[in-house]
């Protein structure tokens, strides 16, 4: 029986939130969600998120914006005037939490920050560097890491992501990175600075397609899905009642299901009834036959029908849908809020833990809602500082087994706020071993496991070697070549270990109480069925976190259901906001959710370190790729229920602002994003574009108007920015200070990186023993306490097998040698050398 007493991780940690921008609030919120005591300093007018539409039933005001009933909830409210004004609450606060950037930061009195604090900034581009102090917004931003590219239908314009996902995973990764570095908050006597850049955060999000198209030479890519024709079935496709997603190189029991479309012509072909086959073949008569049979077939009685052949699909629901899923209600999934007086629903937990961590406690605070606009002397209890000597009993790091062994040849000692923490995991394809990533980019030390005869499946894309990266010079094998799969394992050490052997059970059992935390994204009770739970785990080590990601969660009527990233899209809801104006709705040209997860599941583990000894014992965390997409569309299902309306896609333009969109430019297939927030932006792109007259132009002389009249103005500036080259008016409008952005390929930003990229230390050469050099990206966010930023490249199958047994269990070369023989370890040169 699961431990339900909660133990929130951050409980009596003070977080000053200074934020102006989305991001930011969403990393102090998720802190509130998990103990803290959350302050927002707002200018008199309210926080930036308290002015933003929709409003509850369409009337503006501070308290009946949906974004900030969802976003700011669990925290307190005081107004000041001044930046000086914050002095007192910064001197008591634990975090401060900032989002201006370099030039605007000096105004804040950070130097009164308590040594021992952490200050977390959370910026578009990072507070150093070339774009430092460039505006950014979800368009442009979507614009510049590459989504808006890899979104696009062919031969038309480029798409962004919904309105606040740059909110989102910029919260995400400022409450990873500022959580991570509080473990190490009582080694120096100064404080820490997390500087987290929300383009970075978000290129992590979209960029894996692009290596494997870089190792196949293909001058080009749209993603995983996108590119398409308007029209073409797929990865949506239309059901008599909505739409839904099919997963056909995933599927189980292939004849069966192609029963179930009236395809058993399909169905025996036998090129098509291995899985893994199928991503390298013809699929277009079994394509044109499902797009022929599905209209006369309702969608949620095949999904049903499909999840019970183990075959991969996901039903686009709609946002009243989405709040009625039976999933979502067994899990407790939705919550109920205060909007003005007034009760509406949102997303809840992003990762459930046992014992549970978060919480909704209050709903967002009314403007000023703390009576002083200074703390008291002594602190109310809600926001009292404590000392250092009980902070250290809170948030200190749990106590090492031993110092990691040494590699070899030098040091395997990483720098960083995780340094210490070992993890174990048996993650694969993207979203746990992204998340595992992140931990390895904080310091810890990730050994990744696999089975000879069970690779990672992203090993297996493409069974042979692509032509722009072959070497007769050296051998190189198909699995270890392959793009996508190096793109999200770096910095980590990989092992194969056969669990169906009594003695690779044995090996794993007897390394097992060596790490911290074990990670896992198999369906729900694969690892049960090697004899590994919870329970089993803790008897060899009482604090251990076991950590898993699947599709929906380890309990609820879908729990056994398989799923993945394009099947989540539309089941959490995205798919259905997600889209061209006036569209149906569709889904992303990437896989969103494997990298959410992947970030929330980091998020989980950190705050699980952090209240390891108040735990006193093992913990679970159950991260669902459904639940943790259904976060990042909190506000749309609060805004239901705030107007009465189904949201549907906008496509690139704002509910407020315009313009709001991307314009084509000179040569083909160049584009800019620009956006306008403001009157003196609106002024100033006047000039810019040297049509000042438009300023007095009745249609567009007030933000409602330009709005009312937005089809107008488009013309107007799509008119003039035809005729301009893309890069030379990025940046004519940014030294203007405008929020413009050129739409970037994320091929060329990893083929030909930009200077930004390579300046700031982002993107990085990478030399893999098989591949050779590639440009691959590293941790979204800089500290400037001690961390090790050098990328190192993803492993090859078992390349680290021998040096992890010799130095976890003192295994010799013969006893290595003699698992080798019988397959229960080793490499691909192995696997070649036993014929």
């Amino acid at each position: 029986m699961p431990d339900t007493t909660p133990v929130p991780a951050y409980e009596g940690l003070v977080v000053v939130d200074l934020s102006r921008r989305m991001s930011g609030a969403f990393a102090a919120r998720l802190f509130a969600d998990h103990g803290a005591d959350v302050i927002m300093l707002e200018p008199p007018d309210g926080h930036p998120l308290r002015h933003e539409a929709p409003f509850l039933n369409d009337v503006p005001g501070p308290e009946r914006s949906a974004l900030h009933a969802y976003v700011n909830w669990n925290k307190r409210s005081v107004a000041i005037s001044e930046p000086s004004d914050a002095q007192a609450w910064i001197t008591v606060a634990d975090v401060v939490i900032t989002t201006d950037g370099s030039d605007k930061l000096p105004s804040w009195p950070l130097d009164d920050m308590r040594p021992d604090a952490v200050h977390l900034s959370v910026t578009p581009h990072g507070l150093e560097g070339p774009l430092a102090d460039a505006p950014g917004s979800n368009l442009t931003l979507n614009a510049r890491c590459g989504w808006a590219y890899v979104n696009a239908l062919r031969d038309e314009s480029p798409l962004t992501l919904p309105s606040r996902q740059f909110g989102y995973m910029g919260g995400l990764a400022g409450f990873v990175a500022g959580s991570a570095a509080l473990r190490r908050r009582f080694e120096s006597n100064s404080p820490e600075r997390v500087d987290v850049r929300e383009l970075e955060a978000m290129t992590h999000t979209v960029y894996p397609w692009s290596i494997g198209a870089i190792y196949q030479g293909t001058g080009w890519s749209r993603g995983a899905t996108g590119g398409r024709p308007r029209g073409e079935p797929g990865p949506l496709w239309d059901a008599a009642d909505g739409r839904i997603n099919f997963g056909f190189g995933d599927w189980h029991n292939w004849r069966e299901a192609m029963d179930l479309f009236n395809l058993p012509e399909q169905g025996a072909r036998e090129d098509l009834q291995a899985r893994n086959a199928r991503y390298s073949k013809d699929l277009s008569a079994v394509m044109a036959g499902v797009a022929r049979e599905l209209p006369s077939m309702e969608k949620w009685p095949l999904f049903h029908k499909l999840a019970r052949l183990r075959c991969i699909s996901g039903v686009m629901q709609t946002i009243p849908e989405l709040v009625e899923n039976e999933q979502f209600d067994a899990r407790g999934f939705i919550v109920e809020t205060e909007l003005d007086g007034n009760s509406v629903r949102a997303s809840g937990d992003p990762h459930p833990m046992s014992p549970p961590s978060w919480s909704l406690k209050s709903p967002a605070p009314k403007l000023n809602a703390v009576s002083s606009n200074q703390p008291s002397s002594p602190l109310p209890d809600e926001i009292s500082p404590r000392s250092r000597e009980s902070d250290s009993k809170v948030f200190s790091p749990p106590a090492k087994r031993g110092e990691m062994p040494k590699a070899e040849g030098g040091s395997r000692s990483l720098s960083g706020p995780l340094d210490g923490v070992r993890v174990l995991t048996f993650t694969q394809a993207w979203s746990g071993t992204f998340a595992t990533e992140l931990l390895a980019f904080l310091g810890a030390d990730v050994v990744q496991i696999e089975a000879l005869r069970r690779v990672d499946i992203w090993r297996l894309l493409r069974p042979w070697v692509p032509d722009a990266i072959r070497d007769d010079s050296k051998t190189q094998h198909p699995v270890n070549l392959q793009g996508v799969y190096n793109a999200v394992n770096l910095n980590k050490r990989g092992i194969t270990l056969d669990l169906s052997t009594d003695e690779g059970k044995d090996i794993f059992w007897r390394m097992m109480p060596n790490f911290d935390v074990i990670c896992e994204n198999f369906r729900p009770g694969v690892l049960d069925g090697w004899g590994i739970t919870l329970e089993s785990l803790a008897e060899k080590r009482s604090d251990v976190i076991l950590a898993s990601i699947s599709g929906y969660g380890v309990t609820g009527p879908f729990s056994s259901y398989p799923a993945n990233g394009a099947t989540t899209e539309p089941m959490s809801g995205l798919s259905s906001i997600h889209g061209y104006e006036g569209d149906p709705g569709m889904n992303t040209g990437g896989l969103f959710p494997d990298s959410i997860s992947g970030y929330s599941m980091t998020a989980a583990i950190i705050a699980a370190l952090a209240r390891r000894e108040r735990v006193n014992g093992p913990q679970r965390i159950d991260v669902a790729m459904l639940e943790a997409m259904g976060v990042v569309v909190g506000d749309a299902i609060a805004e239901f229920d705030a107007t009465g309306r189904m949201p549907v896609p906008i496509g690139n333009r704002d509910r407020q602002m315009a313009p709001h969109n991307i314009y084509p430019c000179a040569g083909e297939d160049e584009w800019i994003a620009i956006s306008v927030a403001t009157e003196s932006e609106w002024r100033t792109l006047c000039q810019e574009l040297g049509l000042a007259g438009l300023v007095d132009d009745p249609r567009f002389s007030t933000a409602a108007l330009r709005k009312s009249n937005e089809g107008d103005l488009d013309e107007i500036i799509t008119a003039w920015t035809s005729d301009q080259e893309s890069d030379a008016l990025e940046q004519r409008l940014l030294a203007a200070g405008l929020d413009a952005a050129r739409v970037s390929r994320p091929y060329d930003q990893f083929s030909d990186p930009d200077p930004t990229y390579l300046s700031s230390g982002f993107i990085q050469s990478v030399d893999h023993p098989e591949v050779g050099e590639s440009w691959l990206p590293g941790a979204p966010w800089r500290l400037s306490g001690p961390e090790d930023r050098q990328l190192r490249p993803s492993p090859c199958v078992g390349e680290h097998s021998f040096e992890v047994f010799a130095q976890e269990l003192g295994m010799t070369q013969a006893e290595y040698q003699s698992l080798v023989e019988r397959g229960i370890s080793g490499t691909m040169d192995d696997v070649a050398a036993s014929g």
